[in-house]
């Protein structure tokens, strides 16, 4: 199978997901792999968007769970609020 032969979905801020037809999806940000990702089930190209379409939202979700927690350990810091 070629590299071409598989799918691309494209998302907001420059992301695109390749799906190779099989059961890999490779990640890409401002034209660089970022990161891989594997289903380990048959699926229709519709289906295909649908584990894309989850794996990015569960991705962007732990993103920003991860600055709210830096955000919240800040204004913890009895640091912040000493003059």
């Amino acid at each position: 199978m070629n590299k071409y032969s598989g799918l691309w979905f494209h998302y907001d801020n420059d992301i695109s997901i390749y799906w190779n037809r099989s059961h890999t999806f490779n990640v890409w940000n401002n034209g660089k792999e970022v990161n891989c990702f594997t289903v380990m089930e048959s699926m229709t190209p519709e289906q295909a968007e649908e584990q894309a379409d989850a794996w990015l939202e569960y991705e962007l979700e732990e993103e920003k769970l991860r600055h709210a927690d830096d955000m919240e350990f800040q204004f913890e810091s009895p640091d912040l609020f000493k003059m």
